[in-house]
């Protein structure tokens, strides 16, 4: 803003500027430049109105005040900005500015006269007079003031999908004999539409409304027509819709739009039941170590692959998860002997992993070439599998196995490869937090046998298999490029934390307020079955805390095929891949009104900046991180649920790579009923910079140790924040380092 201070309207603060730079404008032939009158309203809340008076400058000087006439009979406090006004006589106000203004012609005169309360009838023609200091007029004219049509709109039901009667309500603007009123319907509503005292047409998404008889309307007189029998779409959203009502003559009466809010409240979900805890195999114990005895325990750095070793050689383990007692078996691709070593992931002294089983020597074969094939309902489904290969190993689960992440290891001395592993914790001991791996995300974008979800619109699997390698992550999926990161720093702090996996929500999520205060859900945790959906509003509703290290959190809907739980359906098939998304169920279903936020696209790196809320406490605010709006970015769409209280706690902005505009990032905190306390994080930046090792291909500079401490009390202060002090997190929040060198990975993309 220039000198006078301007506070009110963003579009009257820039025509006054223009009356401030006149000064600079050069004065052309006064002939050639004439008034130009225009006069508007605009109607708020209260019923107010505020009326704008514009003039082009036609002579030169500086201004001494300015009269307009206004409509007789208004009333109301009459206020204006950067500068006095008063009433000079009935019907006459007198503006006079608060600074000297020399004009120069040409220039314009823009004043807002607020707090208006106008009489009946209109349209009125209203006078405007600027009077220079010299007594000469350096502009006067008059126009017409068309009253506000004031429109409003509301619902009796205003809930997408379900049924509801709709009211338009709007404001003559002058006199005549009405022939028709017309109304901009919701998108996509449907259902036997009628009305009152009239016919009711429906055409191209608009109503129109016919008086049966006839029907003379004055100026300010307001229209109501009912619309009943509507049945909403179930997308909602701000809507902006229109109603204009038309005189026999042809005549406009009336012209305006109102909003109308149809915001879906978050989606009722079934009830998980908990059910009971496995049985205790003999041999297995009743407590594991604490994870900072874990972590004190000898580590090594042997688990890490080096890029040289990439190729050919893949493995993969019947089981996603295991816990104590049990057995997984390992299918092999090679054809020479292998060594097969379990590392269990953590800190260890900075050496990332600890080694709990070997196997060496282990004869393989050479595997037939995956399957690709399948159909469902007339479907081809594409499937990538290698569920036929033979078995190389049984791999026994005992007590040497603490719960945990785990990296099995698969070497022939000249390729190597990872399987993961999690392992659970079934005791039945409460654990402070529960980091979640986002295995069925793994899955979607594994191209591992020439197929993955997204492969084209017209190859991509419809149903995927967990038998296969991952052809990510050296095997890994996307836990080494996301993942690894948040383990090792909860394991660096000690934290009482312990592990599942996607596949064990959909099991067992009827447990997780038994099992764990806080739920960790990791960088790109999106495909979700209504089970684990539904375990997730459950968890929070009984007041467990849930932070998303992440972006695009329960975006997409799948169906496990059956109770193992080894292959998982995606409807690609009914609208495409619309048909694949939550939300293709509703604006109820989608991201935001369980987690905060929706997702926007995937990006390229944009930097993040911070700010002073509690999640930069320790950060000096403005500080930037380069690159840390990453991969797929979230933002709070306004047309969906928001949770009552919440918060946006970082903002930012980075571009689509799919459109090239930019999007904004909102990380998000709300509070539940329940006291559960839920972020979003909205990027999936904060794992890989926890260990300066975030995905090659996602446009990101290298991580330097200030950024990386900058991210690292970020994930500090959420954990504090989320977990309500249930959550021991040490004051030292210096980012773990890793003393091993683990290769970079490239990430898989949904533009692929």
């Amino acid at each position: 803003m220039n000198s006078w201070g301007l506070r009110r309207s963003v579009a009257v603060g820039t025509a006054l500027l223009l009356v401030g730079s006149a000064l600079t404008v050069a004065a052309g032939p006064a002939a050639a430049v004439v008034a130009n009158v225009a006069i508007s309203g605009t109607t708020a809340s209260n019923g107010t109105t505020t009326l704008s008076y514009r003039a082009t400058v036609t002579r030169a000087g500086t201004l001494r005040y300015i009269l307009v006439s206004i409509p007789p009979g208004s009333g109301g406090r009459i206020t204006s900005v950067n500068g006095a006004v008063r009433t000079v006589s009935p019907g006459v106000l007198q503006w006079r500015p608060s600074r000297t203004l020399t004009v120069a012609v040409g220039a314009k005169f823009s004043v807002p006269f607020y707090g208006v309360r106008l009489p009946g009838g209109g349209p009125w023609t209203l006078s405007f007079r600027a009077v220079g200091t010299t007594g000469a007029a350096l502009s006067a004219g008059t126009g017409t003031l068309i009253r506000p049509a004031d429109v409003r709109i509301i619902a009796t039901n205003p809930v997408p999908g379900q049924r509801t009667t709709l009211s338009y309500a709007g404001t003559v603007g002058r006199p005549g004999v009405l022939a028709a009123v017309r109304m901009k319907l919701p998108t996509g509503v449907r259902g036997t539409l009628t009305s009152v005292n009239g016919t009711l047409t429906v055409s191209s998404g608009y109503a129109t409304w016919r008086p049966r008889s006839r029907i003379s309307v004055r100026g300010g007189v307001r229209l109501a027509i009912p619309i009943y029998g509507a049945v909403l779409s179930k997308y909602g959203g701000i809507m902006r819709l229109g109603m204009t009502a038309t005189a026999t003559s042809g005549v406009q009466l009336m012209a305006g739009t109102g909003s109308l809010a149809l915001i879906a409240p978050p989606a009722p979900m079934p009830t998980i039941l908990a059910g009971s805890f496995p049985a205790r195999p003999a041999g297995c114990p009743t407590a594991w170590p604490t994870t900072a005895a874990e972590n004190a325990k000898p580590g090594t750095g042997a688990w890490v692959i080096p890029a040289t070793m990439n190729g050919p050689l893949a493995a993969y383990l019947t089981k996603v998860s295991a816990t104590c007692g049990t057995t997984v078996d390992l299918k092999v691709t090679s054809g020479r002997p292998v060594s097969v070593v379990a590392y269990r992931v953590g800190y260890y002294q900075g050496l990332g992993g600890r080694e709990v089983w070997r196997r060496d020597g282990v004869p393989t074969v050479v595997q037939p070439p995956p399957t690709i094939g399948g159909t469902a309902n007339g479907h081809p489904l594409r499937m990538a599998s290698a569920a036929h290969w033979s078995k190389t190993l049984t791999i026994p689960v005992d007590r040497n196995w603490a719960p945990g992440t785990y990296l099995i290891k698969v070497s022939d001395g000249r390729y190597a490869t990872y399987a993961p592993l999690t392992v659970r914790d079934d005791t039945g001991r409460k654990h402070s937090l529960l980091i979640q791996q986002a295995t069925t995300t793994w899955q979607a974008y594994n191209w591992y046998g020439g197929r993955s979800f997204y492969s084209s619109a017209t190859t991509g699997s419809g149903r995927l298999t967990f038998d296969r390698p991952y052809a990510e992550g050296q095997g890994s999926g996307q836990f080494l490029p996301l993942e690894q990161g948040l383990v090792v720093w909860a394991e660096s702090m000690g934290l009482d934390v312990t592990y599942w996996t996607d596949n064990d929500l959909d099991v067992f999520g009827g447990q997780l307020a038994a099992r764990a205060g806080t739920i960790f859900l990791p960088g790109h945790d999106e495909y979700y079955s209504l089970r684990m959906r539904a375990s997730i509003s459950q968890a929070i509703k009984r007041g467990v805390n849930v932070a998303s290290f992440g972006a695009n959190a329960t975006y997409r809907r799948i169906t496990f095929t059956d109770s193992t739980r080894r292959s998982w359906d995606v409807d690609r098939y009914t609208a495409g891949g619309t048909s694949t998304l939550w939300r293709y169920l509703g604006d109820a279903y989608a991201s935001q009104p369980l987690l905060g936020a929706e997702y926007s696209c995937g990006v390229y790196a944009g930097n993040l900046r911070t700010g002073s809320g509690w999640l930069f406490r320790g950060i000096p605010a403005g500080t930037v991180v380069p690159g840390f709006l990453a991969g797929e970015v979230d933002h709070v769409w306004p047309g969906l649920y928001k949770h009552p209280g919440l918060g946006i706690v970082a903002a930012g902005t980075a571009k689509c790579r799919s459109t090239g505009r930019a999007t904004p990032m909102h990380a998000t905190a709300y509070i539940a009923p329940s006291g559960a306390r839920v972020f979003n994080g909205s990027t999936f930046a904060y794992g890989c910079f926890l260990v300066r090792r975030c995905p090659s291909n996602l446009g990101m500079p290298a991580q330097s140790v200030a950024s990386r401490r900058v991210v690292t009390t970020m994930v500090a202060n959420v954990t504090n924040w989320v977990g309500r002090g249930t959550i021991a997190v040490r004051s030292d929040t210096s980012a773990p380092e890793l003393q091993v060198a683990v290769p970079n990975h490239r990430l898989a993309t949904d533009d692929g």
